[in-house]
């Protein structure tokens, strides 16, 4: 073997334009000739931005992400930016973007030791959970942490999903430490609310939840930390894996009780903990084009300044057809019964994916389990439904993102079903502020996400089937089609209007039949359909300015003051969204989360906000009554900032 004739040609000048590079790749399989355009758009304007610290992509579901992704590390790694990360939601999709480097013929690996990657000669593909734990290899130990020059977090919103359950700790109620936390509590919470701990923990009534008073939760944090730290250990994988994460705002966490498990969780994440993340000098943030960016602002903390780098491309025009019925929205008196019976008609002809919230609903459709997807059989489902053959119908249970099935794979896509909620927190949120625009976006946009798993390219085409008295509340009731992304909410009108014109047409009511004979056009590909929708899509313009709750931005505002102990700031960034919500419940929820902050400085202040809030909203925590409030303020100065800033006569 003669190395030496080989050393001089590692001198070469690499080449660190995106297309140049796809271009020239010498490997490349065959059908990747050409990029598309819509990727040579994305990657003249990344390439244009590229030493930004921090960059937002976004791309129609089906337009090639992967590939964009993978060529601009490529990119990174020739212009000496490495080591170059690839994170997806699950090892899943670790396979999925392994198996499109060796396509493309780029050099990647899933080993963190691997020399190539170690020395910024391949590209580690991993998942979000490897990169953010309390014992991560890249930034959570004492020393010897893996460094990160790039990386590319693919699938933003469904990454931040993992990202929040990892900055969580669930203790089940088998475990000793649940069984200690609650004897630490229970006095308090017996003599606070009996009704409430008698339901929760006598009663093990697993439809009511219990959160821990503030002043409580902070009164006993030294007694708390000691329990956590007792139990860290690898037995406890959420302890030992969450409390290195939120030890440091551990103080303003919430923890909500149930009859199956204790929650604690933080009201922000702070991701400077990852520090080889933090000092990555690029990175780029993937996202389907979906309408709300709040999460770039809850959980990776993103100002105002990294929101200005969002990179989109000029139209819609990348994305497939699909056409939407929604049976029982246009007929309320239609059966769910009625509606799988047509489902199942057109799965005798065409594959036909179903997505449910749970297995208990999974089996509606398929009560033997035989058709419904598991984490044993996933690959093989989804091979066959790739595969070109008929397969029929297909369940999946709450996989709203990271499944591709182009083409004939799923030619029907039904979602039945609102997605579940995420933590027990945004059940208890939702159970105090049930008009909460945070929650709603969050359920709008998974519902979007599993709307795009059946598009995958703009030659595509897929009929959506939306079901369900939950789902149409939020869609219709709740106007969550407001949230929709500009392609889809073009696709929903579009689609409207066909039901509007059957409803015209046939009297107020068509039947199951009737609705389900719009579906053809998509089914059959209806060239009059076909260009009738592109033809809106393309007039579709994307916007790059960055779309934020406000309520959001002033949260991570105050969590970001309160873990540095600057109470009376974080009280006041809530102070301001409140001062301007027209939502009673929402604005008295804000009104707790003010107060928890108050309590820090001002005990007496602290339940005078929260009576005010809980006037607006019977749900939150009910002020305490008969006691001695203790006032910590030890400086004139400061009291005089509360009095200004707080009371003004106008607490609430």
């Amino acid at each position: 073997m003669n190395l030496l004739s080989k050393l001089n040609s590692s001198a070469k000048t690499k080449t660190i334009e995106p297309r140049e590079i796809f271009m020239t790749l010498p490997s490349k399989a065959p059908g990747y000739g050409y990029p598309r355009d819509v990727q040579s758009e994305v990657w003249k304007k990344w390439f244009d931005i590229r030493n930004e610290k921090n960059v937002i992509l976004k791309m129609n579901t089906g337009s090639g992400k992967t590939v964009v992704g993978l060529i601009m590390l490529q990119s990174c790694l020739n212009e000496e930016k490495g080591p170059a990360i690839y994170v997806v939601p699950d090892n899943y999709l670790v396979k999925q973007v392994i198996d499109e480097a060796k396509r493309l013929g780029i050099s990647a690996t899933v080993d963190k030791d691997d020399y190539n990657y170690s020395n910024s000669k391949a590209i580690l593909v991993t998942s979000i959970q490897t990169i953010v734990n309390g014992h991560s290899y890249f930034g959570m130990r004492e020393a010897g942490n893996y460094p990160i020059g790039s990386i590319i977090i693919d699938d933003v919103h469904a990454c931040m999903d993992k990202i929040i359950d990892q900055f969580m700790i669930k203790i089940d109620a088998e475990t000793d430490a649940y069984k200690e936390l609650i004897a630490l509590f229970s006095s308090s919470l017996k003599d606070y609310n009996p009704k409430n701990y008698i339901d929760v923990v006598e009663m093990k009534d697993c439809r009511n939840n219990m959160l821990v008073p503030y002043w409580e939760w902070q009164r006993q944090q030294d007694n708390i930390y000691r329990i956590l730290t007792k139990y860290n250990n690898s037995d406890n994988t959420s302890i030992y894996f969450g409390l290195p994460l939120i030890e440091r705002c551990l103080e303003t966490c919430d923890c909500i009780i149930t009859a199956s498990a204790i929650e604690i969780s933080p009201k922000g994440i702070d991701l400077d903990k990852i520090s080889s993340l933090e000092e990555a000098s690029r990175r780029i943030y993937m996202s389907a084009t979906l309408a709300d960016d709040s999460v770039f602002v809850s959980a990776l903390g993103l100002d105002t300044e990294d929101m200005k780098n969002i990179i989109t491309p000029e139209n819609a025009n990348d994305m497939g057809d699909r056409l939407i019925i929604f049976p029982k929205y246009v007929n309320s008196d239609i059966s769910e019964i009625e509606i799988k019976e047509k489902v199942e008609e057109t799965a005798k002809k065409y594959n036909v994916v179903i997505l449910v919230p749970s297995f208990s609903r999974a089996k509606f459709w398929d009560e033997q389990g035989m058709r419904t997807a598991t984490k044993d059989n996933i690959d093989g489902i989804v091979k066959a439904l790739k595969s070109g053959k008929h397969v029929g119908k297909i369940i999946f249970v709450n996989r709203y993102d990271g499944i591709d099935l182009p083409g004939d794979a799923c030619r029907m896509l039904v979602i039945d079903g609102l997605p579940p909620l995420n933590s027990i927190k945004d059940r208890y949120i939702q159970s105090v502020a049930p008009q909460s625009t945070i929650l709603l976006r969050e359920q709008v946009q998974r519902i979007e996400q599993g709307m795009g798993r059946g598009v995958r390219s703009n030659d595509d085409e897929c009929c959506v089937v939306l079901m369900g008295d939950e789902l149409s509340d939020v869609l219709s009731r709740n106007k969550g089609i407001d949230y929709f992304s500009a392609a889809t909410r073009c696709q929903y009108d579009l689609s409207k209007q066909l039901w509007d014109l059957l409803v015209s047409e046939t009297g107020s009511k068509p039947t199951i039949d009737q609705i389900f004979e719009l579906a053809n056009y998509s089914l059959e590909k209806n060239a009059e359909w076909v260009t009738t929708c592109k033809e809106n899509l393309a007039a579709v313009k994307y916007s790059t300015e960055a779309k934020v709750d406000e309520k959001i931005v002033a949260q991570r505002k105050a969590f970001e003051k309160a873990i540095n102990m600057q109470w009376l700031d974080a009280a006041n960034a809530i102070k301001i969204v409140k001062d301007k919500e027209n939502d009673k419940k929402t604005k008295g929820y804000l009104c707790q989360i003010q107060a928890e902050y108050i309590n820090k400085i001002d005990s007496a202040l602290s339940q005078e906000i929260l009576k005010v809030g809980k006037n607006l909203s019977a749900a939150i925590l009910s002020p305490l009554a008969g006691i001695q409030y203790q006032r910590t303020i030890n400086t004139i100065p400061q009291a005089q900032a509360i009095s200004t800033n707080l009371l003004a006569g106008n607490l609430g």
